[in-house]
């Protein structure tokens, strides 16, 4: 992890590998607590920690369940009741 110390105002700019915009981090206040902007590419999805966590464990768990197991619940959404496969 790198730290760098940033004052108000100031900011940093991270470049991407693949030669894409670059994404800056801007610090806008420090008060209570640090305020950062985010300038970044339209297509460039920021998410906070725990949230990014959430999703990426619930897409781990949509790639693991059994196919079987989704089309249960596809089945239970549409007519109200489980079909069973025969």
């Amino acid at each position: 992890m790198l730290v760098i110390s940033r004052k108000q105002e100031e900011s940093i700019v991270i470049e991407p590998e693949n030669g894409g915009e670059p994404i800056e981090v801007k610090v806008i206040s420090i008060d209570n607590q640090v305020k950062l902007g985010i300038s970044a590419p339209r297509g460039c999805k920021i998410w906070r920690n725990e949230l990014y966590k959430t999703v990426e464990l619930n897409r781990s768990a949509a790639v693991a369940a059994p196919a079987a197991n989704l089309r249960k619940l596809i089945d239970r959404d549409e007519g109200g009741t489980e079909k069973t496969e025969e």
